[in-house]
């Protein structure tokens, strides 16, 4: 399966930071973003510092013989574990960092990645940023919002339209960096992948702007046109709608 990628990110309008981080390695077939929280640069620092040890960890464990911080779970594939073993080593290295400087106390950050391999994409998922498919032009959230609006709605108590207003939509239960690994909550998933599939992976700067229809009403508007440029239009219109946080884009298209 071929596939093409774009990816961006912006402060927004109203924030003077981007504590936004993404990763955008087509040799490894590895795609990920992060959004820090945290006080100072901390949010900053905890998500480039989960892009960086997730992508090491995937990229030398192929090339060397390298001690996994977990062990090996059979019943996930390669690229799932080599995804869940370099959250936790990012996790890791996240919480020592906040242990050892004052200011960093408190930070983390959310995690969506996926790690191609042939017709599947392994994926994980901390936190409350997504990955979407967009098939037939239709759109589907393949991600689970971490977040108590998030549970409630996975639990049949909210419904989805429900949680997208819902006060403690921002409030997340699981993050990268706040808890102990034993403790952290990682969605791990395959998703099949046909041909002429859109995969949309977006911080919440995106999300909380444009409904599940605004975005996919932006797509199929604008399908006939490169990545980037579907990508630029998203954020236009995300910042257009209030643009209240940073936004993280990267497009992933099969063919």
């Amino acid at each position: 399966m071929q596939f093409s990628f774009f990816g961006t990110s912006d402060t927004g309008r109203h924030r003077k930071h981007n504590e936004d981080s993404y990763l955008c390695n087509p040799q490894e077939k590895l795609f990920l973003i992060a959004d820090g929280i945290g006080g100072q640069a901390a949010g900053e620092t905890a998500s480039s510092l989960a892009i960086r040890n997730v992508e090491e960890f995937v990229v030398r464990s192929r090339v060397e013989d390298i001690t996994w911080p977990i062990p090996y779970r059979k019943e996930f594939t390669l690229e799932q574990n080599s995804l869940l073993a370099g959250t936790t080593l990012a996790n890791r290295k996240v919480r020592e960092l906040a242990n050892q400087n004052p200011l960093m106390k408190g930070m983390g950050t959310t995690l969506v990645g996926v790690f191609i391999k042939g017709n599947q994409l392994a994926v994980l998922n901390i936190g409350d940023s997504r990955l979407y498919r967009i098939r037939a032009k239709e759109i589907e959230q393949i991600t689970q919002d971490h977040t108590i609006a998030g549970e409630q709605e996975k639990m049949g108590l909210l419904t989805k339209e429900e949680a997208s207003h819902h006060p403690q939509k921002h409030i997340l239960t699981s993050a990268l960096g706040i808890e102990a690994a034993e403790n952290l909550r990682m969605d791990l998933s395959l998703v099949a992948i046909e041909k002429k599939d859109l995969y949309l992976m977006c911080s919440d700067g995106l999300s909380d702007m444009l409904s599940d229809k605004e975005i996919l009403a932006a797509i199929n508007s604008s399908k006939k046109k490169s990545l980037e440029k579907m990508s630029l239009s998203l954020m236009q219109q995300a910042n257009r709608a209030g643009g209240r946080d940073n936004i993280t884009i990267i497009l992933l298209s099969f063919y």
